[in-house]
């Protein structure tokens, strides 16, 4: 399963999930009024990468009377902030979920602004970018922010793959499943306190729960491993629970820890340093591209992205 499927499953309304309570605020929202500022009169705006409709919600704030299409290579829908509103604005709202960024099931020259919030760059640009230039309408605008490899999200992104350690994840996941099976084969709860694999297991774990969440500095304390002992120990409570039950919530458990560790590297994979910026602004030019801009934009002090823009020639 794609691993950007299990996040926007969880309800997310845009890319920072619950690492931003806001969502796109400051720069973010600040660059997309921007685009949305500058729209022509009932625009069809696509967002390549949309998730759960990032970037719907301003447009509904607006008030603009507007075609949205989305489009996601991952399982997406309409989060539930996107929701809101929907039924009484004037937007019609098109989601191509499962879809990939190379093959966009629209006309040619249909689309006025095709935009992406650290969405494209995930795809395979030798084949997007061809894409969204006959997406365009002559003098139609392609705005984006992409990941900058020294990004805070990049940053953020490299410190999580250092601080996944496969092995207590491996030793966490095999504990909770022999206790999971004592408690099947045990008659009442109480009675698993007596039993020398449920304890030794549950042992282990608390050792490792020490491990983790014991330092709650933010500054020296593994935050990707406290967030999985923390999701982990849930499990305890589910004791009086079916055993399929237990055996979803520790199949689950694995899956999105490996997925999230899967979305992180892949982040980090396709962040832009300069010179990558520069190749990628030439392969723009050279496909037909122009009035091309790339700047750094920053959230606070730190750099959060760079923002591309760009327009297809009218002729």
């Amino acid at each position: 399963m794609n691993p950007w499927t299990l996040f926007w499953r969880q309800g997310h309304s845009t890319t920072f999930g619950d690492y931003f309570k806001q969502g796109y605020a400051g720069a973010v929202v600040d660059w997309w009024q921007s685009v949305l500022d500058n729209l022509p009169a009932h625009p069809v705006v696509m967002e390549v990468g949309c998730g759960n409709c990032s970037l719907l919600p301003a447009m509904i704030k607006a008030g603009i009377k507007a075609k949205y299409i989305g489009v996601d290579i991952a399982s997406v829908k309409l989060s539930t902030v996107a929701e809101q509103g929907l039924a009484e604005s004037e937007i019609e709202v098109i989601l191509h979920s499962g879809t990939p960024a190379e093959e966009v099931p629209e006309p040619d020259a249909s689309v006025d602004t095709i935009a992406s919030v650290f969405g494209i760059e995930y795809s395979d640009t030798d084949r997007s970018l061809p894409e969204v230039l006959r997406l365009l309408k002559p003098g139609g605008r392609f705005c984006a922010l992409l990941h900058h490899d020294d990004s805070v999200v990049t940053s953020m992104s490299r410190r999580a793959i250092s601080e996944y350690d496969s092995y207590d994840v491996k030793k966490v996941l095999e504990a909770l499943t022999a206790i999971s099976n004592e408690r099947d084969r045990t008659a009442s709860i109480s009675a698993l306190k007596t039993n020398p694999r449920a304890e030794k297991s549950r042992n282990r774990i608390n050792m490792l729960a020490e491990k983790y969440l014991s330092n709650r500095n933010p500054a020296t304390a593994n935050a990707t491993m406290f967030e999985f002992m923390t999701e982990a120990l849930k499990f305890f409570k589910m004791m009086g629970s079916p055993s399929e039950d237990r055996r979803q919530f520790i199949a689950s458990l694995s899956d999105e820890h490996k997925a999230s560790h899967e979305r992180f590297k892949q982040m980090v994979a396709v962040a832009f340093d300069e010179t990558g910026i520069k190749k990628l602004q030439s392969k723009l030019q050279e496909l037909g591209f122009a009035e091309m801009k790339a700047e750094v934009i920053y959230t606070n002090k730190d750099i959060l992205a760079w923002e591309l823009s760009t327009e297809k020639l009218t002729a």
